[in-house]
């Protein structure tokens, strides 16, 4: 029996090792940049020849899932408009009727 290591080698003259090998290198850098779980998945029909014979048709579909990088939160004031901004607007400045350095 031949293995399936050779199986996929010979598939398509090494294109399905290929980009299944760059799919996991894939994988493995976002793995390392988010300090997540990656996953790839393989799978292979096998379908036979019409009326039967030694014939298969194999496809193989491969399904990369990718860990994201979190976007973290971040505090906004909303005002009476609807409106978002970095600082409350209903608060008044704490110094600012204090001159700047330098000015009098």
């Amino acid at each position: 029996m031949r293995s399936f290591v050779d199986m996929l080698i010979q598939y398509r003259q090494g294109r399905a090792v290929d980009l299944l090998t760059r799919d996991l290198a894939e994988c493995v850098r976002a793995v390392d940049e988010t300090g997540k779980a990656a996953e790839l998945s393989i799978k292979i029909k096998v379908e036979p020849e019409k009326g039967g014979g030694a014939q298969k048709d194999l496809t193989i579909t491969r399904k990369a899932t990718l860990p994201r990088q979190d976007i973290p939160k971040a505090v906004f004031f909303s005002d009476d408009e609807g409106g978002l901004h970095r600082s409350d607007p209903n608060q008044s400045e704490m110094f600012s009727d204090v001159p700047a350095k330098g000015r009098a």
